[in-house]
This record gives structure tokens, C-alpha cells and sequence, in this order.
């Protein structure tokens, strides 16, 4: 007897064998997202992994260690190119893409489920940005879609009352291990997944030993990220904490309900919502009705812990497949309904395209913006800036890192052999350490995050700093003179990198080791 991972789908309606066109979108994910990779510079958080990937642990302040490596990996084997950098997030995009369509399928789906599903991710606003950036956003999605994969081969095996192939579970708990190595949000799944299970008939499969397999390979993997945060007292916690306190946007119920529908692209709606009911009610989506529970424990989670917009985007491939079943099946006898809709998808996903792809000048993009009325759900608190948030991110960079140098190469010879390069944030201080060799600038250091594991700076250094985007004030609180000789101009970038100081200053009140224990900042 064949596997019920094989045979469920086809006992569905749906072909034995992926279509030929998932495979196409694939592709055409892949090229889309290489295409587009280098016409805008590099992204706030990028500078701040690859620095991260100069420093491999098996843990940070602000993530888990694997985003380090692949940062790594794509500066060495990239040539430090922006192509190279985003090569990894635009091939994980065409996986996803291929998996949702795999999903659709698996789930009973035809040739127009398949299109659908690997429509939803292609046009989808938030896929499009999330692919373009090297980011633990990117491969997250990528490892709840392939965890939610696995999870739909396995579930039929539970209304058969039979234990499903180990190899299912192990790959499952290998996903589930370097997901949470990627980042620590992944445990939602996981918990939402439980949830599912515990609450439907499919609970059947905790009575095999597949799931506590799957658990003890999850937990192995993910151990030395664990082990990190005990020696190191947890400062994730503390991470977080802070960014709930003070940066995060709190959102109402309807204005978290009403970004998903922005981030997916509004007109596509009715395909995920159909999914989710597909799931919950459909006779024929019995098997698989845990995860429809699933989404609503993950979603209810998000809104009572006030999460990001976008924290739940890596449900949605799955739902997007299911809801390809669900229109598929719903247009049987008016077949036409379904090249049109998918023409309507293609037109507004293309019209939503610049806001989130390099697609036009920053100029331009704010003519744009303005035209469709767009005023994206805000995550952070911080004033809003010309464009999105994620494309104001990756302007100014290079010529704050200019203006800098200019400073610096002021300086005399032993002002610049005794001078510590000090910034406020990560932002900053990773495009000075990415910039930086190319104005002659030494590393730089901040107490931002995980920049402050890799300080204070050598004890030859910090009788002089140079900072950016320190206040005055407190930059006099540790030196005695302190002298403002610049600040950054950019007009495309986030506000508050606009406009910020450039102070140089002599003569400290303390060593700077014992000045570095007042710099640490999680946030």
C-alpha cells in the first residue's frame, strides 16, 4: 500500500505530479528578485548581519546565529557584491514559491490550485520585499513553509491510524532545528502546530513516536543557540523586553487584520480567507483541518502580544494553496472566472510592485505613493519617512560613511592612531565597518546590540572619538571637550538618520573600558 502523503491527493482531484508551471513561477521568482537585487544600496540590517558574520557565534543579542553564517557565506562567495548578498533571500523566494504550488497539489489541487498558490507568494508585497534582503525574515518564511510542507504529508497518516515514515518526522525536526536557529519567532509554529494536533483528531499521531522524534532532533539543533543565551544571561529576553517597551507599534485587532491583507496584496484576500475556512469546514480538507487551527492559535498569539504586521506572513503560502483548492473547486462550472482572476491578481500585484521593489527612483516612488494613497500599517514608533520604511533604510549610508572619513582624515596623525569610531546604532556602525575600508576608516565600534559583545575597543584607543549620532550632552558626559563638526544630510532616509551629529571629542573622564559598561543598548 502506498504512502497516504502520495495517494491522498490524487484520491482529491489533483495530479499525481507538480505541475510543469510551479516550477515556471519558481524560476521566474528567482529571476525577478536578481534582476532587481542591485538597484538600490544596501539594506540597514544587511550591514548588520554581514558584521555579525565577521564575529560567528553561536548567538546575538538580537537573533540566533544562522542569519551570521549565510551572511558570511554570501560575502565570500559573492564577492561582496549586492548580487551575491541577495542571491540566498531570491533563490529562498523561488523555493517558497515552488513549495506553495507543491502544497496546492498535495492538498487536492489542479493546475489552477498550483497557479494560485505560487501567485499569492509572487505578487505578494511582502514577499517581493522579504526576497530581495539578505534577512532572517527571508529564510523564515521559507522554513515555516517547508515545516507546514512536511506537516501535510504527515497528518493524512493520523485519520489512517497509521504511524507516518520516520524520514517525514526527522526532516521535520530538521527544519523545526534550524528554523529556530535562524530565528527564535519560529517556536510560534511549532507551539501553534501542538495546538492543531491537541485540538483536532489528529492528535492521534502524539501516540507514535514520530513527534517526540522530531522534538528531540529540533531541540538538538537548537541547543548551542540555548546555550548561548544561558552564559550570556539571556540578553534576548532582554532584547525583546525593551523593543515591546519602547519601538514596537501597539495594534488594534482590526488594524492587525486589515496589514495582512496589505502585505498580501488586498485583491488577493479572497484566496488565503478561502483557504482558512477551506481548512476549518471542508469535508474534503478533514485531514488537514489541525492546520487551519493552527493559523487561528498563531494569529490569535500575534494580537495578544502585539507582534509585527508581517510576523505572520509565513502561514500564508499554505493558505494560499488551500485556498487554490477551494477556488478551483468553486468554478468548476464557470472555468473562465479563473484566467481572469488570476489576470486581475497579476495586474495589482504589478501595481503594487515599486512601493516594495527598487523599481524607481526615490523621487519618483514618492510620486507614487502618494498617486495610490498608500499609508502602510505602521510597526515602529518613530516619525514616518518620505518612502516605506524598508526603502528609506537603504539610503544615506554611504554618505554618511563619506562624511565621516572627512572628519577622521582631519584629524592628525596621533589623533587618528588614538581614536575610537563610535556609533549609536548597529545601522550606523555597520555601514561604516562595510564602507569604511574604502575611506581609510578603522572598525567601528557601538554599544548597540551586538556590537557591544565585540567591544570596548583596544586600551590604545579612545583618548580621542569620533561619534555619530551621539547627543552632545552625553557624549560630554564621558569626555570634557566635546566639539560638533558635522552631522549627516539625506533626503531619501529614515528621519531619524537625518540631520544626526558628527562629534569629535578629547580629553575622557574615564577609561574607555570603563566607560563601555554605561554604552550597552538592546533594543
Amino acid at each position: 500500500m502506498s504512502a497516504p502523503g502520495a495517494t491522498a491527493p490524487r484520491g482529491h482531484g489533483g495530479p499525481a505530479r507538480t505541475p510543469a508551471i510551479v516550477p515556471g513561477l519558481a524560476l521566474a521568482m528567482l529571476a525577478l528578485e536578481l534582476a532587481t537585487s542591485s538597484r538600490y544600496p544596501m539594506f540597514r540590517d544587511e550591514f548588520y548581519y554581514v558584521a555579525c558574520g565577521r564575529h560567528l557565534a553561536w548567538g546575538y543579542v538580537d537573533h540566533p546565529p544562522m542569519i551570521a553564517l549565510l551572511a558570511r557565506l554570501s560575502v565570500v562567495l559573492g564577492g561582496g557584491t549586492l548580487f551575491g548578498i541577495r542571491f540566498l533571500p531570491a533563490l529562498a523566494g523561488a523555493v517558497t514559491v515552488w513549495l506553495a504550488g507543491d502544497l496546492a497539489r498535495r492538498l487536492g489541487g489542479g493546475r489552477w490550485a498550483c497557479a494560485f498558490a505560487c501567485l499569492g507568494v509572487m505578487l505578494g508585497p511582502v514577499y517581493l520585499e522579504n526576497f530581495r534582503l539578505l534577512t532572517m525574515n527571508a529564510f523564515e518564511i521559507v522554513a515555516w513553509t517547508l515545516a507546514l510542507w512536511c506537516a501535510v504529508r504527515l497528518l493524512p497518516y493520523a485519520r489512517e491510524q497509521r504511524p507516518a515514515p520516520l524520514h517525514l518526522w526527522l526532516l521535520l525536526g530538521l527544519v523545526a532545528g534550524l528554523g529556530l536557529e535562524n530565528k527564535h519567532s519560529f517556536a510560534f509554529l511549532l507551539v501553534g502546530l501542538a495546538v492543531g494536533l491537541v485540538l483536532t483528531p489528529a492528535r492521534a499521531l502524539l501516540r507514535t513516536g514520530g513527534p517526540w522524534l522530531a522534538m528531540l532532533v529540533a531541540l538538538l539543533l537548537a541547543a548551542p543557540n540555548l546555550a548561548w543565551e544561558i552564559a550570556h544571561h539571556w540578553p534576548t529576553l532582554e532584547f525583546l523586553r525593551n523593543a515591546a517597551g519602547h519601538k514596537n507599534a501597539v495594534l488594534p485587532p482590526a488594524t492587525f487584520m486589515w496589514g495582512q491583507a496589505q502585505m498580501l496584496e488586498p485583491l488577493a484576500a479572497p484566496v488565503w480567507i478561502a483557504g482558512v475556512l477551506w481548512l476549518l469546514f471542508a469535508r474534503s480538507a478533514a485531514a488537514w483541518r489541525a492546520l487551519g487551527v493552527t493559523w487561528l492559535a498563531i494569529l490569535a498569539t500575534f494580537i495578544v502580544t502585539h507582534a509585527k504586521v508581517y510576523y505572520l506572513a509565513p502561514c500564508y503560502p499554505l493558505l494560499f494553496a488551500a485556498g487554490g483548492v477551494a477556488f478551483e473547486r468553486a468554478t468548476r462550472a464557470l472555468p473562465a472566472l479563473r484566467p481572469a482572476y488570476a489576470a486581475v491578481l497579476v495586474l495589482a500585484g504589478a501595481l503594487l510592485a515599486p512601493v516594495v521593489m527598487p523599481l524607481l527612483p526615490p523621487a519618483q516612488l514618492e510620486r507614487y505613493l502618494h498617486a495610490l494613497h498608500l499609508h502602510p500599517v505602521a510597526t515602529e514608533r518613530h516619525r514616518e519617512p518620505r518612502l516605506t520604511q524598508t526603502i528609506a533604510d537603504q539610503f544615506g549610508w554611504e554618505e554618511m560613511v563619506a562624511k565621516v572619513a572627512r572628519v577622521y582624515h582631519a584629524l592628525s596623525p596621533e589623533d587618528q592612531r588614538r581614536v575610537v569610531l563610535y556609533a549609536h546604532n548597529y545601522g550606523e556602525a555597520g555601514a561604516l565597518d562595510w564602507y569604511g575600508p574604502r575611506y581609510g576608516l578603522p572598525p567601528a565600534y557601538s554599544g548597540h546590540n551586538s556590537y557591544w559583545w565585540w567591544g570596548p575597543p583596544p586600551p590604545d584607543r579612545g583618548a580621542v572619538a569620533l561619534t555619530v549620532g551621539e547627543d552632545r550632552d552625553d557624549v560630554a558626559k564621558t569626555y570634557a571637550q566635546a566639539s560638533v563638526v558635522d552631522s549627516t544630510d539625506c533626503t531619501w532616509c529614515m528621519p531619524y538618520e537625518n540631520h544626526v551629529l558628527i562629534t569629535v571629542a578629547r580629553q575622557p573622564k574615564n577609561t574607555f573600558a570603563e566607560i563601555w559598561a554605561r554604552c550597552r543598548m538592546y533594543i
